[in-house]
């Protein structure tokens, strides 16, 4: 057992994930305590004070955990020290909602100690993208869903986007509710199941362990960023070959950037579209999630109602404080 799996264990007590149906944190409300984490790569103290002005803006009491602007090589702290801050926020009862700094490489170090901690016994959001997909597979794996979205930079933007508007209304208890526009390779198609996925690299390193959140069942949702094509078709074989690929629900492609097209593909989309030709479930290409801007967000671990029309138009809807029939 690791050292920060030790303290996790000698703190809490070993605790097993919930079994049964997601969990799903409150909605915030004025006044509610919030929690700043760096627990991937460092950043700047401006990136992290700027959203933490904001949040004061919104209504909220920001707190920044005691480590949350730390640097231990391109880390944001040791893995003690990051492990820690996320301790700190998942068993403070006061701390309704915990906001990721950024994204990088990191999380994955925290896991194994962290999956100690008592997460579905005082659920709450856990928000942030790419890196952090590693920390949405945990909550997952907890069965409590938690926020795909932006993170401190675009929230404390004096003039935020229409991703970071419409995460803050959803954190207060508005449903996500998208119409994009037809992408050429669409499939048609209309589900509701479980939503899942994120940063595709991250998610692919987590395979064949207790964190792998990639299911037969769900709509699966993917992005990455600087991954040559040839990368991302060798983790999506490995998905075909496993038979995920095949028994998903559907399927929603979002940001990939800065990437060259090879010499076996013109498009990573068109290669996506190729690797997923032979099954029947809808499929949507250009969702503005991901490495890019807009980043709208998303619920991992909730229904989606996924529908892709005759003409391409795609139509996503997420209402993850209805009451479950």
């Amino acid at each position: 057992m690791s050292i920060i799996s030790l303290l996790a264990a000698l703190t809490v007590g070993l605790t097993l994930p919930t079994e049964g149906r997601i969990i799903v944190p409150d909605s915030l409300h004025q006044g509610d305590k919030v929690m700043i984490v760096t627990p991937s790569s460092g950043t700047d103290a401006s990136t992290i004070d700027h959203a933490v002005d904001r949040l004061r803006l919104d209504g909220y009491n920001p707190v920044v955990a005691p480590h949350a602007y730390d640097r231990r090589g391109s880390y944001g702290g040791s893995d003690i020290a990051r492990f820690e801050d996320l301790r700190e926020a998942i068993l403070d009862p006061e701390v309704k909602a915990i906001f990721c700094a950024r994204g990088g490489y990191g999380a994955v170090h925290l896991l194994e100690a962290l999956d100690t901690l008592p997460i579905a016994e005082n659920p709450k959001w856990i928000i942030g993208f790419s890196d952090i997909s590693a920390l949405h597979a945990l909550w997952n794996k907890h069965s409590v869903a938690s926020v795909h979205g932006p993170m401190c930079a675009p929230i404390g933007r004096e003039n935020r986007g229409p991703d970071v508007d419409t995460m803050m209304k959803m954190l207060r208890g508005a449903p996500l509710d998208y119409t994009f526009d037809s992408h050429p390779l669409n499939r048609s198609g209309s589900v509701k199941a479980p939503l899942t996925g994120g940063n595709l690299a991250v998610l692919d390193g987590l395979i064949s362990t207790p964190f792998d959140i990639i299911s037969p069942g769900a709509v699966l949702f993917i992005e990455d960023i600087a991954e040559p094509v040839y990368k991302i078709e060798r983790q999506l074989y490995r998905l075909k070959l496993s038979g995920t690929l095949a028994n998903l629900s559907g399927l929603i492609v979002g940001h990939f950037t800065d990437y060259r097209s090879d010499e076996d593909f013109s498009s990573m989309e068109r290669m996506i579209a190729d690797m997923v030709a032979e099954y029947d479930y809808p499929v949507a290409f250009g969702i503005p999630v991901g490495h890019a801007s807009p980043n709208m967000p998303l619920v991992e671990g909730v229904d989606v109602s996924f529908q892709v029309a005759g003409d391409g138009t795609v139509h996503i809807y997420q209402n993850p404080y209805a009451p479950t029939p």
